[in-house]
């Protein structure tokens, strides 16, 4: 019997990336093996696992492609657009410049636009905020949102050419990500290499095999059998520089087989999708606890804290924001088992 524990994980990988990112982003000797067991990454390309099977059953259930594009945008703006103004705003509190400076500075005016329009690499720090701080950026987790929006553009036309050939599709997919990724680690070495390196192209594969699950019913049913074969390779190429070529596979199919198969459900809606908010809201509280000298006097403490003020401004955000701009036509959760007219 498949299950739905897509809530509970999301949670957990989200819990991931917070734990990891205090470690880093306060560079504190006392927490950072929370960094060294810990995988932001594995966290990171897990979402766009889940991301893309759970955004390809969304769109075969739309009534139009205007109705998908309207329940994407539904779910991802109004937290994100807080999230760049509760920086601003702590900006606005918290710089070393007079305000009025501040407010002319043409990086204020630049970290608006770069950062509603998806850019936040253009301007991830504001002027006179942070300047003390081991890292500056005001949100470091918003660079994965202009790969997720891509994603979902993209995803109309993959999914229609997946119901005619959904493993040869995938298999370009993942041989384009795959060389891309390639290319910006091993071969191109110029300026911004990692960051071209972790941009939607390598992240495709995993997404769109997360959507390769959702619509393919021979490979769902074989998910078992897949997760434990490929993280068997994955485990013995770990230390290889090729791990890269089997990661889409072993981590997409874990973290969906966790999500599906692997043990009891776990019912958490009644507190809200929380998951996002905790992404996207840890690394502003991070940075704020740090400048006050939290992290320095108690790294604990400071990560306490982190954890307590995250997730009561996700749960606000979610039950004052993001749900009611979500529609409830559908009540009832839908099929995690896919259909099985796609062919091979």
């Amino acid at each position: 019997m498949n299950k739905n524990n897509f809530d509970i994980v999301r949670l957990l990988l989200a819990f991931i990336v917070l734990l990891v990112h205090s470690a880093e982003v306060t560079r504190s000797i006392d927490i950072r093996f929370l960094a060294h067991y810990l995988n932001s990454d594995f966290a990171v390309k897990g979402f766009f696992s889940i991301s893309g099977f759970l955004i390809a059953k969304s769109y075969l259930r739309s009534r139009s492609i205007n109705d998908y594009f309207i329940k994407r945008i539904q779910r991802i703006l109004p937290a994100y657009i807080f999230a760049i103004l509760l920086c601003f705003t702590i900006g606005l509190a918290l710089t070393a410049l007079p305000l009025a400076d501040f407010l002319q500075h043409r990086d204020t005016l630049r970290y608006l636009i770069a950062n509603l329009t998806f850019l936040n690499f253009i301007q991830p720090t504001l002027p006179g905020v942070f300047t003390d701080n081991p890292n500056q950026p005001l949100d470091g987790s918003l660079w994965t949102i202009k790969a997720e929006l891509t994603l979902y553009l993209l995803l109309p036309l993959v999914v229609t050419l997946m119901k005619r050939n959904p493993l040869r599709v995938w298999g370009a997919i993942f041989v384009i990500s795959c060389a891309w990724f390639y290319f910006f680690t091993s071969i191109y070495s110029g300026p911004k290499a990692d960051t071209l390196a972790k941009q939607f192209v390598a992240l495709a594969a995993y997404f769109f095999f997360g959507s390769l699950l959702a619509m393919h019913r021979p490979l769902f049913d074989r998910l078992r059998i897949v997760s434990l074969v490929s993280m068997i390779l994955w485990l013995i190429c770990k230390q290889s520089k090729f791990a890269f070529v089997i990661e889409p596979v072993a981590f997409s199919s874990i973290v969906l087989l966790c999500c599906t198969s692997l043990c009891r459900e776990i019912k958490i809606s009644q507190f809200g999708d929380l998951s996002y908010g905790i992404y996207l809201y840890h690394w502003p509280i991070i940075q704020v606890l740090q400048y006050a000298g939290i992290f320095n006097v108690n790294a604990f403490a400071g990560l306490a804290l982190t954890i307590i003020l995250t997730v009561a401004l996700a749960y606000t955000s979610w039950n004052l924001l993001e749900s009611r701009f979500l529609q409830r036509t559908h009540h009832a959760p839908p099929s995690i088992i896919p259909p099985s007219a796609a062919r091979d």
